[in-house]
């Protein structure tokens, strides 16, 4: 096997080249296949679920669970674009971003359009000010906003990483620009259940509470006076205030519950991690720098990409529970056309990636003018957003 270079990328982004670039790597429970794993959780209705589906895999359909999805896998890719920047480590943090700043009693608060939901488009950066005035009254954020698939230059001078991860400007009133993704990645495991059973484990913990089992406060007043001076997110102090139940600030035990209500995890035969690389869509891209200009941009993304693939890989954590390794070293394929050529290439290491990356950068900058030097595009966040947030969800 060879090692992938800036030539296939160069091709893969011209018209005709490869479509995408896929990656797979089988994963195991740390804890060996006696282990249960703990996949996302969604919501139905006031109630937590995992997402149970049907999947093709190895010539049958096996019903398998979601255990980190399209979304969720892309922002743990950028959190290692996050913390390039936060340690100034390699050429990611070059890269310009978007900054939030938000001035609290206890100090600042910053968050980087890499960290931000909706990235370059994000309500934070849309509510606040760049420069003493509203963030969308400047030019240079109007222009990013203005773009469109045929010219998206002005956006990724101020955010890469969106051009990169996708985006829309969804709550605009017009010109909402929809950039695709061009990367797809998640984590699936095959239920080792495989019947009409509930493959769902149902369990929670107890809490022991060494000073009483049981503390229910029957006079307001005295709620009142308990939660004087706490630190409780208002959802929760009103709780309590009404009904008095220790167990709702933390006081007292909690029994184990095993009612269908709580989920504690799955047993799973097989976890698969799948990485898709779509030069189809990054080849839609267009940066009214030329042909060869436009390419050495596109091939900047993917290698932006790559890097960021291989630094999750490094690191790969999910979540409480949910503790996974490699069965083995991950297949990394460059898919060839109708059907033909596919090419295995050795995978990609943080050394070589980062080494692609650079070579990347330096075409971009010789054909395109890319310049990176950690450009930060400064905005001061609306004191009247955090001033009416709480921890409490909706």
């Amino acid at each position: 096997m060879r090692a992938l270079t800036l030539d296939d990328l160069n091709e893969a982004v011209r018209i005709g080249g490869a479509n995408s670039l896929t990656e797979r790597i089988e994963m195991v429970p740390a804890g060996g296949d006696e282990s249960i794993v703990a996949p996302a959780k969604y919501t139905n209705g006031n109630a937590a679920t995992y997402v149970i589906e049907n999947r093709y895999i190895d010539d049958k359909a096996c019903k398998t669970v979601l255990i980190d999805s399209k979304t969720s896998h892309a922002n743990r890719l950028e959190k290692t674009i996050t913390d390039a920047m936060k340690d100034d480590d390699g050429l990611l943090a070059r890269m310009p971003r978007i900054r939030v700043t938000y001035r609290t009693d206890s100090g600042e608060r910053q968050f980087l359009d890499t960290e931000l939901p909706h990235r370059a488009f994000d309500g934070h950066i849309r509510v606040g000010t760049h420069d003493g005035q509203p963030t969308s009254r400047s030019e240079l954020y109007t222009a990013a906003r203005n773009c469109t698939l045929d010219n998206l230059m002005p956006l990724f001078d101020l955010s890469p990483d969106t051009v990169a991860f996708g985006g829309w400007d969804s709550t605009r009133s017009r010109n909402q620009l929809r950039i695709p993704s061009v990367f797809g990645g998640e984590i699936v495991g095959v239920l080792a259940v495989q019947d009409d059973g509930d493959p769902v484990v149902h369990r929670a913990g107890a809490r022991v509470d060494p000073v009483e089992a049981s503390i229910v406060v029957a006079n307001r007043k005295d709620r009142e006076k308990i939660t004087e001076g706490a630190d409780l997110s208002e959802g929760t102090k009103k709780k309590f205030e009404t009904n008095g139940k220790g167990s709702t600030i933390g006081l007292g035990a909690i029994p184990p519950n095993a009612g269908n209500d709580v989920l504690d995890g799955v047993a799973v035969s097989r976890t698969l991690c799948i990485h898709v690389l779509s030069f189809a869509t990054l080849r839609s891209f267009r940066f009214d720098k030329g042909k060869e200009g436009d390419a050495a941009i596109r091939a900047l993304i993917a290698a932006v990409i790559l890097r960021a693939m291989v630094g999750f890989n490094a690191d790969p954590v999910l979540r409480a529970n949910c503790f996974l390794n490699e069965k083995e070293a991950p297949t990394f394929t460059l898919n060839g056309r109708f059907g033909k050529d596919d090419v295995e290439l050795e995978p990609l290491t943080i050394e070589t990636a980062e080494a692609l990356l650079r070579a990347a950068y330096d075409q971009a900058h010789d054909k395109a003018g890319i310049d990176w030097q950690g450009q930060v595009f400064e905005v001061q966040g609306n004191p009247e957003v955090l001033r009416n947030s709480s921890a409490d969800e909706e």
